[in-house]
């Protein structure tokens, strides 16, 4: 199952590069699938992000540009919100991230740091351990991260490509569990992106089977409205199909 993931999402992306179509500005984006990026959003504006993830589990996301360089908000996960079983209410998680550079002519590369969730749905989610029924709520993992964003160029057009690290401290701090990510983020024509991941590799590289490889395909009407459909292989497991809903505005 690995193995015909890992070549499915290699080959599109191969497709997608070598494909001939029209180039059109858009604009950069904070995060490409389930891992962030270096870029930020302008002061005074906002976004609201709704996720769908696997047993009808939702993440609802929304921060404020603070600064050009600075965005605070919060972030609320409910398992199983959508289906028959009894919603799961988790404790809400600050989020937030400071962009150090945009980078400039002799190193064009944007740095940032910040705090989010990690993952999707229940890989998101610290095994539940502890008898304690409030222990229940508090089981999505939180932690800092560090980015770097840089963009290429191939056929006369750009894309981005994001390589970072972080580490979960909520809720509970587990540096072994410090892990790499990578993303790549290739604009296609006026309104669609397509996007790939590989993230969870372990700072040791242990435990190749858990690392995620996350293929997806973004509409984006201009840098307003985004809706997102990924699937996250991980080893044997079933693929993960997910579904986000953003809306960029300003006040």
């Amino acid at each position: 199952m690995k193995r015909f993931t890992v070549k499915t999402a290699v080959l599109s992306l191969l497709i997608l590069i070598f494909y001939k179509t029209d180039i059109y500005p858009q604009g950069k984006q904070t995060s490409v699938i389930d891992s962030p990026t270096a870029f930020t959003i302008a002061q005074g504006t906002y976004k609201v992000s709704l996720l769908e993830y696997d047993n009808g589990g939702m993440e609802f996301k929304t921060f404020l540009g603070l600064h050009d360089i600075v965005y605070l908000g919060v972030s609320l996960d409910v398992q199983s919100a959508i289906g028959r079983d009894e919603p799961q209410f988790n404790v809400p998680g600050v989020i937030a991230k400071i962009k150090f550079t945009d980078g400039h002519e002799s190193f064009p590369i944007a740095i940032a740091a910040g705090y989010d969730s990690f993952y999707t749905g229940y890989e998101g989610l610290e095994e539940d351990d502890d008898e304690d029924e409030k222990n229940d709520l508090n089981r999505v993992i939180y932690g800092p991260y560090f980015v770097f964003t840089g963009s290429i160029y191939l056929f006369d057009s750009e894309q981005y490509l994001s390589v970072g690290i972080r580490t979960p401290t909520q809720p509970d701090y587990k540096p072994d569990n410090t892990s790499y990510f990578t993303s790549l983020d290739i604009p296609l024509g006026e309104f669609f992106r397509f996007n790939f991941e590989v993230e969870r590799v372990y700072w040791d590289f242990r435990d190749g089977s858990d690392w995620l490889f996350n293929p997806g395909i973004k509409f984006s009407y201009y840098d307003q409205i985004i809706f997102t459909f990924a699937v996250m292989c991980e080893g044997d497991e079933r693929p993960n199909r997910i579904i986000r809903f953003e809306y960029h505005g300003e006040f």
